[in-house]
């Protein structure tokens, strides 16, 4: 017999004999006599001289030794279970499901999640019970009774469209339901509903929004589907990249979204707020190109950080079921970001990793200081911490678009007719004054003959040039590559062809939805051959 079987003997055997014995049967009290309650008021005899007998009996009643309660015979509850709120029936059949997978053969957490709530998918509850869950990681299987049919409450209310009072660990159940598609017909469906709750619950819940913009991104990539950007930074980040599509006032705005210094609070901004956002545009394309001829550097990764790729964990921290492998190859999720899949393992690749708010709030805080002093605005700034030579190229590009203003606002001079035909007559005049008679003439100079253009000469004009969103350099880069011609007169006049290639890539990307040129290890343009025909169409149109 073993060592659990002789316990469970033991303890049976002893609630048995609890049960059979008897309780002595209770004697009434007698009231005491005055006689003896005058006895009983005398001082006691010594401890020495008192009987043993005598002192154990005079033990204080209502002790664990001693107690002056009788207890009579009672009845033990029937049925315990009365006493709490029945469970609904097919939660308790949720409980007995294993979690077996049939694909691997195995049963692990996430596939027991998957299997739960798949089975509890469309139950719905109203269980209106005040009930506080805070589990970190909450799962069916580690929430109690009443924990799970507060759930459902609330989420049969807000499927129903209404915004009921929450908590984290139901918003986080509720979205590794999503993820799992539990309680959706597409991908699709569900990723509007993570957008839907991002927006009605991300700002009350700080924690549930950092995991939802975490989770977003991977939804996407895993199913496939177009990205939607959430994230006001991310926005603002692919709007930096991509200033050359976007206008000032925009540009502006997502640079402050970026920087630690808000140049839309400042006084000279809210005075002037399209001087300055053209201004600001004007500098930050100075900068690109200053750091790229100067620095041979990229200055939007000076400021948005380097290109990174590392190994990345799908949907981490939630609770999500591999339920079919996913087939090898990358997606290209935005401007800023390609995920990669390769034999079940994920990698990310991001383009502005890690942005530096230091630096933007230094440029802005600059131009502003300097922009203020061009105008002679009242209320200085002290300027921020630039690396050297910074300084200098935004106050030149501020000095020039005021010299293009003043030439564009340069005033235009009209003359109407009779005007005109007095500037003809006296244009006569003088002429006539200039002209030497004929007699006077002692030599005649041979006429000089024109040389007959060369046809191979003829500059082309600017409406043969396809109105493309391209500066001429990049353009002309983006010809070569596609007839076979040379660049080389480009890198004699110290263009950086990976700069050209990014604006090429860049700009063209919502005609091809993919980078079309890529370079080699060499820093060699090449056109991808898949995009030659429809960049030569696009040419030719």
């Amino acid at each position: 017999m073993s060592m659990m079987n002789i316990l469970k003997k033991l303890f049976r055997a002893a609630g048995e004999a609890y049960l059979d014995e008897k309780l002595p049967a209770s004697k009434p009290r007698k009231p005491a006599s005055s006689a003896k309650r005058k006895t009983a008021a005398k001082k006691p005899a010594s401890p020495s001289k008192r009987p043993a007998s005598q002192t154990a009996n005079r033990r204080k009643t209502g002790t664990a030794s001693h107690s002056a309660k009788v207890y009579s015979d009672q009845s033990i509850l029937s049925n315990p279970m009365a006493m709490f709120t029945p469970v609904p029936q097919q939660l308790r059949q949720m409980r007995t499901l294993s979690g077996y997978n049939n694909l691997d053969g195995t049963r692990s957490m996430e596939s027991l999640f998957y299997q739960q709530g798949k089975f509890m998918e469309q139950y719905t509850d109203e269980y209106f019970e005040a009930v506080q869950c805070g589990r970190s990681t909450p799962m069916y299987y580690n929430m109690k009774d009443n924990e799970l049919r507060a759930y459902f409450t609330w989420r049969t209310l807000y499927r129903q469209g209404a915004l009921p009072n929450t908590q984290n660990a139901f918003l986080l159940l509720y979205a590794y339901e999503i993820l799992n598609l539990i309680g959706f017909s597409s991908a699709e469906l569900a990723y509007d509903a993570l957008g839907n709750l991002l927006r009605d619950y991300g700002e009350q819940f700080p924690s549930v929004k950092k995991s939802l913009l975490r989770w977003m991104p991977d939804f996407a990539a895993y199913y496939h589907l177009p990205y939607r950007l959430e994230d006001e930074k991310e926005a603002a980040e692919i709007t930096v990249l991509r200033h050359s599509s976007h206008t000032a006032e925009e540009l502006l705005l997502a640079l402050d979204t970026l920087s630690k210094y808000h140049i839309k609070d400042s006084k000279l901004y809210l005075a002037e707020p399209e001087k300055v956002s053209e201004l600001l545009k004007a500098v930050y394309q100075a900068m690109l190109m200053y750091y790229a001829e100067q620095k041979n550097q990229s200055f939007s990764a000076y400021l948005l950080g380097e290109q990174k790729r590392e190994q990345h964990i799908m949907f981490e921290g939630a609770v999500f079921c591999y339920r079919t492998p996913q087939v090898d190859g990358s997606y290209r999720l935005s401007p800023l970001c390609v995920y990669q899949c390769f034999k079940g393992q994920w990698a990310k690749e991001t383009f502005c990793s890690v942005p530096h708010p230091d630096r933007v709030g230094a440029l802005l805080r600059t131009f502003d200081s300097m922009l203020r002093e061009k105008l002679n605005f009242k209320g200085k700034l002290k300027p921020g911490e630039l690396p050297e030579g910074d300084a200098d190229v935004i106050r030149k590009a501020i000095d020039a678009w005021f010299a293009e203003q003043e030439r564009k606002n340069a005033p235009v001079i009209t003359l109407n007719e009779a005007e005109l035909a007095e500037i003809r007559k006296a244009a006569e005049h003088t002429t006539d004054m200039l002209t030497l008679p004929e007699d006077e003439i002692t030599e005649i100079a041979a006429p000089v003959t024109e040389p007959e253009p060369d046809p191979d000469d003829d500059e082309p004009d600017d409406s043969e040039i396809p109105d493309l969103p391209l500066s001429a350099p990049a353009m002309a880069l983006l010809i070569c590559l596609a007839t076979g011609e040379s660049y080389q007169p480009l890198v004699d006049a110290g263009q950086m062809l990976s700069v050209l290639a990014d604006e090429i890539n860049e700009n063209l990307y919502d005609s091809f939805g993919d980078t079309i040129i890529e370079m080699q290890d060499d820093e060699t343009p090449v056109l991808i051959e898949d995009y030659l025909d429809d960049v030569k169409g696009m040419l030719e149109t």
